[in-house]
C-alpha cells in the first residue's frame, strides 16, 4: 500500500473539497451533532476527526459526502482533520485536510440589512472608549460578503476569515454583533462565533426561499422573470447600467466649469455665492457642486495632523484641505471622518474644499451632525456658511440595479450554502427596506423564519431588533410606515414561536438612519439571547409589553406583563400615548398606576378605543422598567 503526497492526488483530480466557512478560527456548536460536509472522488472513503471523535463516510457518486459528529461540551481549540482515502490499481491514495484552531462553543447567526452591519469603525465617536483595550480570543466572527444567486441555491459561500476580537481588528466586526457576543462570553465563559450574514439596503424578501415567496399573491408573476432562469441575465443588465452610469458622469465632469480650475495658483473664491449648507442651495438639480470654507489656525498648529468631519451628505463627495485630497465617500449615509495628513494645515487660513456630486434626489447636507477641524485638543467648528459653485446640473442620474435587493437572491447564496449547520440563536436587524409596502412585513418574516428552521432542523430562538427612532417628532399623532414596521416586529414576535423582540426605539438618531448606539442595541439583543436561548429569567431579561387592557370609568387600565422589578416613568410625565377617537387618534394623559399598570385618561362616553404608544418616527420613550428597558411600541385594542 503506498500513500502520496496531497499535491500529487489534486494534480490527479482528486481534491478535497469543504465549504469556505470550515476555515481556521471557526467555532461549533457545542452539544449539537456537527454536520461536516463537501466534496471529493467519487467512492473514496472519508474520515473526520476532532477532539478524539471520528465520523466516516463514502463520497456519493455525485461527488458529495457528508457525516455528523457527536455532541461535544464547550471547548478548545482542536484541530478537525479530514481524510480522504482512495484506491487506485494497487495503490491507496490519501488526502488530508485540517482546520487548526477550532473552538467548540456557542454560534449565533446573525442576519438582516445595513444596521446589523454597521461596523465598529462608524460607531467610534459613541463606543471608542469601550473598544481601544478589549481583546477576546473566545469570540469568533464570520462575515459573509454580499453575493446573490436567483437562480438556485449555491452550495458554497464566499467568507472572510474568521477573527477574534482585538483593538486593531475590530473596525470591520459588526458593532451589535460585537457587544452582543461580548455579553454572552462575559456571562457564561464559553466561546462565542458570529456569522454575520446581512447586506444592507435589502428587503426580507431577498432572504426568503423561492418556494416560500411563491406562495405570497403576485409572486408567481415576479418569479417567472427571466432573471430567476437565465444565467447571464445579471451581466447583461450591469453592462447596459454601467455604459449608462459613466455616460452620465463623463458628461457631468466635461461640462463642469469648475473642476481643473480652483486649483491654480491666486483663484479667487470671493467669485462663488455664499450659501447655508442646509438651505435648498441645489434648487432640486442634480449635478456637481463646489463648496469653500476657511479656517484660521494658530502657527503653532501648522503641520500638525488632523481630522476633518464634515457631517454627511447626499450623495458623493471628494473634499481637499489647501488642495491637498484627503478623503472620499461614494453615497450619503457614512459620517465623513477625514484624516489630514501631516504638513497639509498651515498658519493661517487653510482653504477646505468640498466636490459634492447629487445623483438623485436633493443634494443636501446632513443637520446635526459634527461639522469641524480637530487639530489635537483644539476643536475649529465649521460655520453653516459656505461659498459655492455649481459646476454642471445634469438630469437624474440614470437609475441601476441594487442587485442584491431582489427576491431569493441572498438566501440561495448567504443562507442555503450553511445547510443544517448548528446554531444556537438568531438575530435578525431588518425592516427599513420594507416601508414601501408594510402591511405584509409580519408574514414575510414568520414564514422566513420557518422556512430557515425548517433548512436548519433547529427550531433556534429568534431575536427581532425593532427599528430606532429616525426622522421627526411629530406635533400630532401619524401613520408612517415606520411606525407600521415597528408594529409589524411586534407582531411576528408575538406570532412566531420561540421569538422575541428587543426594542431599540430610544437608541436612534433623527438624522441618522444608523444610530451609533450599537453598546445599548448590543446588551439587548444579548439579554433577550439569555432568556430565549439559555433560559434565563431575570428582571434584565424582561421587555416589558401589555398583557391586557380593559376601561374603568373614564380610563383605560393596560396591564403590563415581564415588567422587571417594576415600571418607572422617565422625565417629567408619561409622553407618547394616544388613542383612537371618531377615527382620528389623539394624544392622551397618562399615568403609572403602582408597578404594572398605566391608566389612560379617556374623553367622557368612550366604550371603546383603540390605544397606541410610542406611534411615531422618533418617539420620546418614558416608560421603562427599572433596568433600563422601554417599553416597545404597541397599539391595543381596550373595551
Amino acid at each position: 500500500m503506498m500513500l502520496v503526497a496531497c499535491t500529487m492526488m489534486q494534480a490527479q483530480g482528486l481534491s478535497l473539497q469543504m465549504p469556505k466557512f470550515f476555515a481556521d478560527g471557526m467555532v461549533l456548536q457545542r452539544d449539537a451533532k456537527i454536520p461536516v460536509w463537501g466534496k471529493g472522488l467519487a467512492g473514496s472513503q472519508v474520515t473526520v476527526a476532532l477532539n478524539g471523535k471520528t465520523a466516516k463516510t463514502k463520497v456519493l457518486p455525485d461527488g458529495t459526502w457528508k457525516v455528523y459528529l457527536p455532541k461535544m461540551k464547550a471547548g478548545g481549540p482542536y484541530t478537525l482533520t479530514v481524510t480522504q482515502k482512495t484506491s487506485l490499481s494497487n495503490a491507496t491514495e490519501r488526502l488530508d485536510t485540517k482546520v487548526n484552531n477550532v473552538l467548540i462553543g456557542d454560534v449565533f447567526l446573525c442576519s438582516g440589512q445595513s444596521n446589523m452591519e454597521l461596523p465598529i469603525r462608524r460607531c467610534m465617536d459613541v463606543v471608542g472608549d469601550m473598544v481601544k483595550d478589549y481583546s477576546n480570543d473566545q469570540i469568533r466572527y464570520l462575515k459573509f460578503p454580499h453575493q446573490f444567486n436567483y437562480v438556485r441555491p449555491n452550495d458554497d459561500v464566499q467568507c472572510l476569515p474568521w477573527q477574534n476580537i482585538t483593538p486593531q481588528n475590530c473596525a470591520e466586526v459588526s458593532g451589535i454583533c460585537y457587544f452582543m457576543a461580548r455579553a454572552l462570553q462575559a456571562e457564561y465563559g464559553v466561546p462565542i462565533g458570529i456569522i454575520n450574514s446581512a447586506v444592507g439596503g435589502t428587503q426580507v424578501q431577498a432572504w426568503m426561499p423561492h418556494d416560500v415567496l411563491a406562495t405570497f399573491p403576485g409572486y408567481d408573476k415576479e418569479l417567472a422573470k427571466a432573471k430567476y432562469h437565465q444565467e447571464n441575465w445579471v451581466d447583461s443588465v450591469r453592462r447596459a447600467e454601467n455604459r449608462a452610469a459613466f455616460a452620465w458622469e463623463r458628461q457631468m465632469m466635461a461640462t463642469d466649469t469648475i473642476v481643473g480650475k480652483w486649483k491654480t495658483e491666486g483663484y479667487d473664491f470671493s467669485a462663488w455665492q455664499t450659501v447655508d449648507m442646509f438651505s435648498n442651495w441645489s434648487n432640486h438639480k442634480n449635478g456637481s457642486y463646489w463648496f469653500h470654507t476657511c479656517i484660521d489656525l494658530p502657527a503653532e498648529l501648522a503641520g500638525q495632523k488632523a481630522v476633518l468631519r464634515f457631517g454627511a451628505m447626499k450623495d458623493a463627495d471628494t473634499i481637499f484641505v489647501n488642495g491637498q485630497y484627503v478623503g472620499n465617500t461614494t453615497y450619503e449615509y457614512p459620517p465623513r471622518v477625514y484624516t489630514v495628513k501631516e504638513n497639509i494645515l498651515r498658519a493661517g487660513k487653510n482653504d477646505i474644499v468640498v466636490h459634492l456630486m447629487s445623483q438623485s434626489g436633493m443634494g443636501n447636507f446632513t443637520k446635526g451632525k459634527l461639522y469641524q477641524l480637530e487639530v489635537g485638543d483644539k476643536v475649529f467648528p465649521i460655520a453653516p456658511q459656505l461659498q459655492m459653485a455649481v459646476g454642471s446640473t445634469m438630469p437624474r442620474k440614470p437609475a441601476s440595479t441594487y442587485f442584491v435587493d431582489t427576491p431569493t437572491g441572498l438566501y440561495n447564496a448567504m443562507i442555503a450554502p450553511l445547510q443544517d449547520f448548528p446554531v444556537k440563536g438568531m438575530l435578525w436587524y431588518q425592516g427599513e427596506s420594507n416601508l414601501g409596502n408594510p402591511d405584509n412585513y409580519a408574514n414575510f418574516l414568520e414564514a422566513m423564519v420557518a422556512s430557515w428552521r425548517g433548512q436548519f432542523k433547529n427550531d433556534f430562538p429568534v431575536v427581532i431588533m425593532q427599528l430606532p427612532g429616525y426622522m421627526s417628532k411629530h406635533e400630532q399623532p401619524v401613520e408612517t410606515s415606520w411606525c407600521k414596521i415597528r408594529e409589524q416586529q411586534y407582531q411576528a414576535a408575538q406570532r412566531i414561536k420561540g421569538a422575541t423582540l428587543a426594542p431599540t426605539f430610544d437608541t436612534g438618531e433623527y438624522n441618522d438612519i444608523h444610530p451609533q448606539d450599537k453598546r445599548t442595541a448590543g446588551d439587548r439583543a444579548a439579554w433577550q439571547m439569555m432568556k430565549m436561548a439559555y433560559g434565563e429569567k431575570s428582571s434584565r431579561t424582561d421587555v416589558p409589553k401589555p398583557a391586557s387592557a380593559r376601561i374603568e370609568g373614564n380610563k383605560a387600565i393596560i396591564t403590563f406583563t415581564e415588567i422587571g422589578s417594576g415600571l418607572k416613568v422617565k422625565g417629567e410625565k408619561l409622553r407618547d400615548f394616544a388613542i383612537l377617537v371618531g377615527g382620528k387618534y389623539q394624544w392622551a394623559e397618562a399615568n403609572l398606576v403602582g408597578s404594572d399598570q398605566v391608566a389612560v385618561l379617556l374623553p367622557d362616553g368612550i366604550a371603546s378605543t383603540t390605544v397606541r404608544y410610542g406611534w411615531d418616527d422618533y418617539p420620546q420613550p418614558s416608560l421603562y422598567n427599572n433596568e433600563g428597558v422601554p417599553v416597545p411600541q404597541f397599539q391595543l385594542e381596550v373595551r
